[in-house]
């Protein structure tokens, strides 16, 4: 861009430029006012457009972290050891941690199971568990899913996919649903969220707390409420009669013996009636009934 020198102090000129602008601007020679020069003008920055930009990026950085990092939710993997696992909203496990002694042993070689999709992570600590020896052949074995679910779609297509697993692999399975602010509680507090459903399911079926407040085990809390079901459920059957036990008739139903003597009953009487009939006629002659002759019945008509 050309422009013109319209004043000069030392080496600091005073330029007007062809699109009309004044600047100052410095050159190391010196120019005469009048003389044309050369004038290299720095882009202009606009600041509300980089702002905006910028609130963009940082708005897309927020939503990557919220859907790739930060935890949507959470599950508890319990065998007897208790794994938990965080997953973001495409259900892939962004966080892995042993809950007790036993589940920290099982992820000290499973890092892998990060990225891994939300049932994928719980077949692999099953078939981990199998192999470590803490699913037994000859016993129940009981797996306990406690998660921060919603029920979705998603939610429901998962716990039958892991039914599937379990059934197969010879894991009796129990699906526990927690508020995820709940499940963050119990964790604050080191507590085990699929230990302390348990014990409450217990509480709801008047289990008696001292059954079982000093039991942390998840088989033994969930044998415990299998077998308290089984008991309640047995207790709600119907008593069976048995094909040999005779309850008879109900009180209010004749037999067939008894209709055939009624209906025989009914017909005597009948006969004796028309007897009587016929003999008051011949005795009372024209005499009209009712008038108190002897022979006449006394039947009032």
């Amino acid at each position: 861009m050309k422009g013109v020198v319209i004043e000069k102090k030392n080496n600091i000129h005073t330029i007007l430029t062809e699109e009309g602008d004044y600047i100052k601007k410095r050159y190391k020679g010196s120019y005469d006012v009048g003389e044309e020069v050369d004038v290299k003008i720095q882009p202009k920055i606009n600041y509300k457009s980089f702002a905006a930009v910028a609130a963009v990026i940082i708005l897309i950085g927020i939503l990557a972290l919220n859907t790739f990092i930060i935890p949507y939710g959470y599950a508890e993997v319990a065998i007897n050891p208790s794994v938990e696992l965080g997953y973001n909203r495409l259900y892939n496990i962004v966080k892995l941690e042993g809950i007790n002694e036993d589940g920290k042993i099982l992820v000290q070689n499973a890092n892998k199971i990060k990225g891994m999709k939300l049932e994928d992570a719980v077949f692999y600590l099953i078939d981990e568990a199998d192999r470590g020896g803490y699913v037994k052949e000859n016993e129940d074995n009981y797996l306990v899913f406690a998660y921060t679910g919603r029920n979705t779609k998603e939610d429901i297509e998962l716990e039958e996919k892991i039914k599937n697993k379990t059934d197969n692999s010879g894991i009796e399975t129990m699906f526990m649903n927690v508020e995820k602010n709940q499940y963050e509680e119990m964790r604050k507090n080191m507590e085990n969220p699929a230990v302390e459903g348990l014990k409450e399911k217990l509480k709801e079926r008047n289990v008696p707390e001292e059954e079982f407040e000093d039991v942390n085990e998840v088989k033994d809390l969930a044998r415990m409420l299998k077998n308290k079901e089984k008991e309640q459920n047995e207790i709600g059957k119907p008593e069976d009669i048995g094909p040999d036990k005779d309850t008879g008739p109900p009180e209010h139903a004749d037999t067939e013996g008894k209709d055939k003597d009624k209906n025989e009953e009914n017909k005597d009487i009948d006969n004796d009636d028309k007897n009587n009939s016929e003999g008051n006629k011949d005795k009372g002659g024209s005499q009209n009934p009712g008038k108190g002759n002897k022979g006449g019945g006394g039947n009032n008509w």
